[in-house]
């Protein structure tokens, strides 16, 4: 793979990883009720798990001299930062399903650059485990 699409795909993942709905949450103000204080420690640690990795990515884009590329939170965001806390975990989980297909492509792109690819699939892997999470946390308060 050449290096400028390698470059463009890790760049992808970058901002899958920080400009994702839980890294959004982290500077909206959701609607709390008493009680829900676990779902707002759950996205939190969504996003602490992406930063780590953002880091890693931006690291190996800095190490082989290619630009950081982050871009901008889609404006769909907007409408939802200051919901009820409930409602913006369910967005979360639509998002993460739709990051999963995208960083799941971004690995098959990148066969030919193993250390790229292992970011991918360490990322594929971190958002699988935040959507079940996320899922069990929606599960358990629709048994209470």
């Amino acid at each position: 793979m050449s290096q400028p699409a390698t470059a463009v795909l890790l760049n992808r993942l970058l901002a899958i990883e920080s400009r994702s709905f839980a890294q959004y949450l982290q500077y909206s103000k959701p609607y709390v009720t008493p009680g829900r204080e676990n779902l707002v420690e759950a996205i939190h640690s969504v996003v602490t798990d992406q930063n780590g990795l953002s880091d890693r990515i931006s690291q190996m884009l800095i190490d082989s001299h290619w630009p950081l590329r982050t871009g901008e939170f889609p404006m769909e965001y907007t409408d939802l930062h200051d919901l009820e806390i409930g409602f913006l975990v369910n967005s979360a989980i639509g998002y993460l399903r739709q990051d999963i297909e995208e960083i799941g492509n971004l690995v098959e792109q990148l066969q030919m650059a193993p250390a790229a690819k292992s970011l991918a699939e360490e990322a594929l892997g971190m958002a699988k485990g935040h959507l079940d999470t996320l899922k069990e946390l929606v599960a358990e308060e629709a048994k209470a």
